[in-house]
C-alpha cells in the first residue's frame, strides 16, 4: 500500500461524513457503557468527544477501531463498515497511553510505524518535530522501554503528524504532555484542520476542546447529551464559559454534580487519571 492509499480509500466513499455512529450500544455484563450513541464526524472538520472519566469515550473509539464489537448499531467510515480492514486504512490512531515496542529505539519506532502504513519516514521532518517537542537528542537512540511516559506520548504524536492518514483518531492526546508538547500539539492539530484532515478526539480538558474543535459531542453515562458547535452549548445554558455549560449539560437528568465538578476541575488543571 503506497502513501496515497489511505486518502484514496476515504475519497472514493464520496461526500458527507467521514465517520458515522448509528445507535451504537455496548454492555459489559450488566453495565451499559454506550447507550444508543448516534452522531457524525464531518469530513475535514475536528470533532471532540468530551466527558468525564467513565463516560464511554474510549470504549466508543475502541468500537470504531474494531478492538471490541458493539452489541448493537452500526459504525461507518465513509460508506464502509468499520469492521473492514480497507475501511480503517485511512485512520491514524493515537491511544491515551502510546506504547512503542520495547526493543526499538525512538527512531526505529518511527520508521517501523511509517512502514506499517506503507510509507517512508520523512527523517528531516521527524528531526524538526523532535526539536519543536523538546525531544532529548539521546532519546532518538534510547530503547522505548526506558522512555518516560511524556516522551513516549510525544513519539506517538510525531508518528500521527508524519503519517499520510486523512483521518486522525486521538484518545486524550494531551495526556502526559508537558506545556511545550501541548503547544506543539495545538499547532499540529490546527495545521491538520487547515489541510483538510478529519480529526476525531476525546478529552475532558475543556480548555483544549474550546480551542481545537468545530463540533463538540458531550458524552455522559454512555449517552450523547449534546452535539453541535461549542458556542451553541455555551449559548444553550446562557454561559460564555464552556466548562460551566458542559457541567450544566451533564448534570441534567440525574447527573452527579460533585463528581462531575471534581473531574472537570482536574481537567482544567491538565490532570488526567
Amino acid at each position: 500500500m503506497d502513501s496515497a492509499a489511505p486518502g484514496h480509500l476515504l475519497a472514493e466513499s464520496g461526500r458527507g461524513a467521514a465517520i458515522r455512529f448509528r445507535s451504537v450500544a455496548k454492555r459489559y455484563r450488566a453495565h451499559a457503557v454506550l447507550r444508543e450513541v448516534s452522531f457524525e464526524a464531518p469530513r475535514g472538520c475536528s470533532t471532540a468527544i468530551a466527558g468525564i472519566n467513565g463516560a464511554g469515550k474510549s470504549t466508543l473509539l475502541r468500537c470504531l477501531l474494531d478492538f471490541c464489537q458493539p452489541d448493537q448499531g452500526q459504525i461507518l467510515i465513509g460508506d464502509r463498515d468499520h469492521t473492514r480492514v480497507d475501511a480503517r486504512a485511512c485512520l491514524g490512531w493515537l491511544p491515551e497511553r502510546f506504547a512503542a515496542p520495547a526493543h526499538l529505539s525512538a527512531r526505529e519506532c518511527l520508521h517501523w510505524l511509517a512502514a506499517l502504513r506503507g510509507a517512508e519516514l520523512d527523517s528531516a521532518r521527524a528531526e524538526m518535530l523532535g526539536r519543536e517537542l523538546g525531544l532529548d537528542a539521546k532519546a532518538w537512540q534510547t530503547r522505548a522501554q526506558k522512555l518516560s511516559k511524556g516522551t513516549m506520548q510525544k513519539l506517538g504524536l510525531m508518528s500521527i503528524a508524519l503519517s499520510p492518514c486523512p483521518v486522525w483518531v486521538l484518545d486524550e492526546p494531551t495526556s502526559g504532555l508537558d506545556p511545550q508538547g501541548r503547544q506543539v500539539f495545538l499547532r499540529l492539530l490546527h495545521a491538520a484542520r487547515q489541510s483538510g484532515r478529519t480529526v476525531l478526539f476525546t478529552s475532558h480538558a475543556l480548555r483544549d476542546v474550546a480551542l481545537l474543535c468545530d463540533q463538540l459531542v458531550v458524552l455522559h453515562d454512555g449517552a450523547v447529551r449534546f452535539c453541535g458547535a461549542p458556542a451553541d452549548l455555551a449559548a444553550r445554558y446562557e454561559n460564555a464559559d464552556l466548562e460551566a455549560a458542559f457541567l450544566a449539560c451533564i448534570e441534567e437528568g440525574g447527573g452527579k454534580p460533585s463528581a462531575a465538578r471534581s473531574h472537570a476541575a482536574q481537567a482544567s488543571q491538565g490532570v488526567t487519571q
